[in-house]
């Protein structure tokens, strides 16, 4: 009697390596970005607002561990009774990282004239405001996110969740990518804020176009 072929491992299917994607580069991110910070490593970089920026890193830790993990939840269904509380930490994280994310880049510490913790919008650089607005369109994402949850629009949620998540990881592409010396070249042009702005709009364009493509397929007829 011929047996039936062992069920492929989900880990090696497009969502599997799609999330083995997702640890590494969050796991490679965070050793990058979040440690030294966590450790008091860099301290002298960022004197007079380190305490912001370190609540900045833990709330962005949550983020990332908690939306990769959700991510898997939400994939495999496996051990989906903990969706909501995982989303709540993930929310929770985001939030304190991307309010904290949208002071600080406000603030004048990074202005084109340096200064003391303070706020003066007529110093703030071209690129605070556009890490600014993705600050903003994080928590806009993720508070409708929570919203058709909690009105049990399921499908709606997923999707918002979805764009939460790309920019979540926003924050961490324009990090990464400026350590890269290839990158010179591009955030160079200008006065460097094209970069920031392209870092998420980008990323959240292409997002839309795939959440929103079976929209407009053509219509099956009867």
């Amino acid at each position: 009697m011929a047996t039936s072929p062992a069920p492929r491992s989900w880990w090696i299917s497009s969502s599997g390596l799609l999330l083995v994607l997702a640890l590494v580069t969050s796991a490679l991110a965070w050793m990058e970005i979040a440690y030294p910070v966590l450790t008091l490593g860099n301290v002298s970089r960022h004197a007079g607002h380190v305490a912001w920026l370190y609540a900045h890193v833990v709330g962005g830790t949550f983020m990332l561990v908690f939306g990769t993990l959700n991510l898997y939840i939400g994939a495999t269904r496996r051990f989906f009774r903990f969706h909501r509380q995982v989303g709540y930490l993930y929310l929770a994280g985001g939030a304190l990282g991307a309010m904290v994310a949208l002071i600080v880049s406000l603030a004048t510490v990074h202005g084109k004239v340096v200064q003391p913790f303070a706020f003066d919008l007529t110093v703030v650089e071209d690129s605070g405001f556009g890490l600014a607005m993705l600050a903003i369109a994080w928590l806009v994402c993720a508070a409708m996110g929570w919203r058709a949850a909690r009105n049990r629009r399921i499908d709606n949620h997923r999707d918002w969740m979805i764009r939460s998540y790309v920019l979540a990881w926003s924050f961490v592409i324009c990090r990464l990518l400026n350590r890269v010396p290839a990158m010179d070249a591009v955030t160079s042009l200008g006065d460097g804020a094209g970069f920031i702005w392209m870092s998420w709009l980008v990323p959240l364009g292409i997002t839309e176009l795939v959440l929103q493509w079976k929209a407009g397929g053509a219509l099956q007829r009867r």
